[in-house]
């Protein structure tokens, strides 16, 4: 405490505080000449919030990350929050006066040029369930300011039954002061902490034989790396699930004990880059999902060159979307996975590359043998013959100048490292025959378009859906859109036909799945019905 302040105004630093819906870090507490009074000078989370780095009039009181992140306050402008109590009181507790806890004039539904007020049955009901503190089993206090504990056996006395607590964006300050909190809630798996400026554990903290059950941990924009991860995940000795996301980690080495039993890892948009970083967490025996999407990753290689590979042995899932992946080797390099089935690849270069989502996909399809769920959506058999079937065709031409089409043992290194599939794909459904490969045609030829209308008795009365199709979309591909876009069950109960908006006559069949849209000359304007 600063001299000249009551024990009613006191502020230490590190704490947090909330100030017109700002947080920050108290970094400093004293006089500022040649004012009076009491400063607090405080870097902001929101580093354009500030005027200066700590440094004014040419004198340093404090210093910050970012050179405009620093500001000076009056203490009456600081929020210094409430204990965690009165903050589960203020949002559960029993309201008496039951035009509290429903503001008419809120609760409405907005119409064509009309509000229309509407009731909301049983809020009393509900008001008296939550504020029965013994019986609730998830608990949010998000963004309501808790600083700390308070009374220490208040919690554990009231919420003896907390499964689930989010404490993101408050005010604590400090990672011992959340052990308080959850130490007291013996049956807590799941705990939210995102959102936070906590100072990381000492090591005495560290050495405590605290039992903190949590088993999920979101700990989302802390603004930590990875060594500051392995200081306070030892205060975690039975986590499952870890979500660290939009943080600073961009190293993995010295991955904890405490760890080594995860199921899944969350590292989205973290600065990762490097692959060879990813490759730190692979002994990671027990990892099913791992989610790396906007990590900035660019090409996947694993060291080992075996098939499969050793790395990730247990790996069911994997996220890698919005990221920088280019080219198709590191496709053919995921397929060494031995345990993945489920893959989520959207937005990066080698999607546009490829002419598209639908193209994308149809290649990964063909180059990953145990793909089962790509992007949400299931690959069915069907899907996946036709897949391959289209992938033997066109790479059927490469194949055979790489001398597949005379003695298929001696085909060339290159063409085996581009098409590690390939000689699989011919032994399961055999080659295509010359009529059948296909030249690969040039990206501004792929990416001709034509608008179409899906007429569909599913829509009703609604309005013709319409959509740009490549000329070379084949039929297969295009009963793969049509699945996702009416959420049809299966592929095998889709007819297709077209009609012509230049010719009047009946519906031309659309037979053939391995043919494509200009074969049967569809046109822009045309409509695709769609027959169920």
């Amino acid at each position: 405490m600063s001299a000249g302040m009551t024990n009613e105004e006191t502020i230490e630093i590190g704490a947090r505080i909330e100030s017109d819906g700002h947080y920050a870090t108290v970094m400093f507490v004293g006089p500022v000449p040649p004012t009076s009074g009491i400063w607090i000078g405080v870097e902001w989370d929101d580093p354009s919030r500030g005027k200066h780095d700590g440094c004014y009039e040419g004198v340093r009181y404090f210093s910050t990350e970012h050179s405009t992140a620093g500001s000076f306050l009056r203490l009456k402008k600081c929020n210094r929050g409430v204990p965690f109590m009165t903050a589960l009181v203020e949002k559960y507790g029993r309201v008496e006066d039951e035009n509290e806890l429903v503001r008419p004039e809120e609760m409405f539904v907005l119409g064509t040029n009309k509000k229309t007020h509407v009731e909301l049955v049983g809020a009393q009901k509900v008001n008296m369930e939550q504020s029965q503190f013994c019986k609730l089993k998830e608990v949010s206090l998000n963004g309501m300011h808790v600083n700390g504990a308070g009374n220490m056996g208040d919690i554990a006395r009231n919420l003896p039954n907390i499964r689930e607590l989010q404490l993101s964006n408050s005010l604590i300050s400090t990672w011992s002061q959340i052990i308080e909190i959850v130490s007291q809630m013996p049956l807590l798996k799941q705990l939210d902490v995102s959102l936070n400026r906590l100072q990381l554990p000492n090591v005495e903290d560290s050495r405590k034989n605290v039992c903190v059950p949590v088993e999920i941990l979101y700990a989302n924009r802390l603004n930590v790396d990875w060594q500051d991860v392995n200081k306070f995940i030892v205060l975690f000795k039975s986590l499952l699930e870890f979500h660290i996301c939009y943080n600073r980690i961009t190293y993995l080495e010295n991955c904890s004990v405490y760890i080594e039993n995860l199921t899944l890892l969350n590292l989205e948009g973290n600065p990762i880059h490097e692959w060879r970083n990813v490759l730190c967490l692979a002994d990671l025996k027990h990892l099913e999902t791992l989610i790396l999407n906007e990590t900035d990753l660019g090409e996947i290689v694993f060291p080992d060159g075996n098939y499969p590979t050793v790395h990730f042995p247990k790996l069911v899932s994997l996220s890698l979307s919005n990221n920088r992946i280019s080219e198709w080797s590191s496709v053919n390099e995921l397929n060494k996975l031995q345990s993945l089935t489920v893959l989520r690849f959207h937005r990066n270069p080698l999607v546009e590359k490829a002419g598209g989502s639908l193209e994308a996909r149809q290649v990964i399809i063909a180059k990953m043998s145990r793909i089962k769920m790509l992007n949400r959506m299931e690959v069915s058999a069907g899907e996946r013959r036709g897949a391959e079937l289209d992938y033997i065709k066109l790479y059927g031409l490469e194949w055979k100048a790489a001398g597949g089409g005379t003695d298929p043992t001696k085909l060339s290194s290159s063409f085996m490292d581009a098409h590690p599939r390939y000689v699989e794909l011919i032994k399961k459904l055999g080659s295509a025959e010359d009529s059948e490969m296909k030249k690969i045609e040039s990206s501004a030829l792929k990416n001709s378009l034509i608008r179409v209308k899906f007429k569909n008795p599913l829509l009703g009365d609604s309005p013709d859906l319409e959509k740009k199709l490549p000329l070379t979309m084949t039929i297969q591909k295009l009963k793969a859109l049509i699945q996702r876009m009416f959420k049809l069950p299966d592929q095998g109960i889709i007819r297709l036909s077209y009609v012509s908006q230049k010719m009047i006559g009946p519906e031309i069949d659309l037979d053939n799945n391995m043919r494509d849209l200009s074969y049967y000359s569809v046109e822009d304007g045309d409509t695709i019905c769609v027959h169920c």
